[in-house]
């Protein structure tokens, strides 16, 4: 019993002067910081050679319709798709598409392969819509057109008119011509069109705006197809459309604005229309020919409003004349008034606004537009910087000022700060090439 003891306290012992003792830490090794090394960004603008257009079958007419300069990417490849088209000669064109060499520029025609066949294009109106507008979860191209305005061809004060395009996309990438009833199958002066949801069930619903006494029709989609709601006739002398929700309720509207008010007495406004149900009803939203006596509206743009994303200014594109262009932009606290651009920005009066594309073009966040259809001009006149609050300024890019064809974007890198510009150089045997531009904030 007392080894047993004695045995019990040297174990004790042994613990106590165990946890009693200090553990020496190893030296610490002080090292320097590395500072990384900022990358080299390059501001400079790249430019390939000229490459010739590639076509599968001769032109008829020598230049392309501005209006329908559209780069889509399906399934991985990138297209460009546009119709030549004037309003002014009697010989048909056909809408074409071309395959992109996205490093050198080269453009080679694909028609047959992408669009099912060729198509003859009268004078297509832009939006160009590349949306899914059946429901099947493949986007689809529409377009509307008013055919040729050639005065030896007006009967009972009216031009022949012509038909829209739909092309239905297919799960391989390419398109075939489809049909939507009236808008594919019966010749008017078709202006304008609208893709948007409508009746709040997830689909893209389509608006056509003619002038004739339809004035405009709305297709909603049964997610099969388009169809006919039927015609939304308010008076108006409706020369653009628009679906947006503007007001921030969660439910979109149709907005009308005219065209040139040409009665005695003036009695055309913006106006919203709202559809419940299966009827509609409209709303004034400006004075009485809002845009002066002389001017009417062919294009609406609606953009979200950076600090009140709530709400929405409407730009409306108007028109005296060729070469009389203006731009009016609403109010976000009261759309009821609407300014004329000139007077609260300070960017260049362009007279080709014809055609737009809105992407954020220098990186900021905020959304720019290109009009990118202001054939000889150069290339910061054409483009609009948003300042943040849809006020705009032109950049300075370094760009070639000599080059006044169309500009294109093609394709945006936000890290390198660049975006590849198809550039396309119109005439009787054109050409392309690629313009590497740092556009981002420096």
């Amino acid at each position: 019993m007392k080894k047993m003891l004695i045995a019990l306290c040297i174990v004790i012992a042994s613990a106590c002067s165990k946890s009693d003792s200090v553990v020496t830490p190893p030296p610490t090794t002080i090292t320097t910081p590395t500072i990384p090394t900022p990358p080299v960004i390059d501001y400079s603008t790249k430019y390939t050679a000229n490459q010739n257009v590639t076509f599968s079958k001769a032109l008829v007419l020598d230049g392309i319709n501005p209006e329908t300069l559209k780069i889509i990417n399906s399934n991985g490849k990138i297209h460009l798709i546009t119709s030549v088209a004037n309003n002014q000669s009697t010989p048909f064109d056909f809408f074409r598409s071309f395959s992109i060499d996205t490093v050198s520029g080269g453009l080679t025609e694909n028609t047959n392969s992408l669009l099912g066949g060729y198509y003859e294009a009268g004078f297509p109106k832009s939006p160009f819509w590349y949306e899914d507008l059946n429901g099947d979860g493949i986007k689809d191209l529409f377009i509307s057109d008013h055919g040729k305005e050639i005065q030896s061809q007006i009967v009972n004060n009216k031009y022949p008119g012509f038909v829209c395009r739909y092309f239905m996309g297919k799960s391989d990438g390419t398109f075939i011509k489809s049909d939507i009833v009236d808008v594919t199958t019966i010749n008017r002066f078709y202006h304008n069109s609208a893709v948007g949801d409508i009746n709040g069930d997830g689909k893209n619903d389509l608006v056509v705006q003619d002038f004739d006494v339809e004035e405009m029709m709305l297709f909603t989609n049964n997610g099969t197809g388009q169809t006919k709601f039927g015609n939304i006739t308010i008076g108006n002398q409706t020369g653009s459309v628009l679906i947006a929700d503007i007001d921030g309720d969660k439910q979109a509207e149709i907005i009308s604005a005219p065209y040139i008010d040409r009665g005695n007495t003036p009695n055309t406004y913006v106006k919203k229309v709202n559809i419940s149900g299966g009827s509609y009803s409209s709303t004034k939203l400006s004075p009485v020919s809002p845009f002066g006596a002389n001017y009417g509206c062919y294009k609406i743009i609606g953009m979200k409003n950076p600090k009140e994303p709530a709400k929405m200014n409407l730009f409306f594109l108007v028109e005296a004349g060729p070469g009389q262009q203006k731009i009016f932009r609403s109010r976000t606290d009261n759309s009821n008034i609407l300014d004329d651009v000139s007077t609260i920005q300070n960017t260049f009066n362009t007279g080709g606004t014809r055609d737009y594309l809105i992407a954020d073009l220098n990186f900021d966040g905020f959304d720019d537009i290109l009009f990118h259809v202001n054939y000889g001009q150069e290339l910061n006149t054409r483009i609009w910087l948003n300042n943040g609050d849809n006020t705009f300024t032109n950049p300075n890019w370094e760009i070639d000022t000599n080059l006044k064809g169309n500009f294109i974007p093609l394709l945006y890198n936000s890290v390198s700060g660049r975006v590849k510009f198809l550039y396309y150089e119109d005439g009787k045997n054109p050409s392309t090439k690629i313009i590497d531009i740092y556009t981002k904030k420096k």
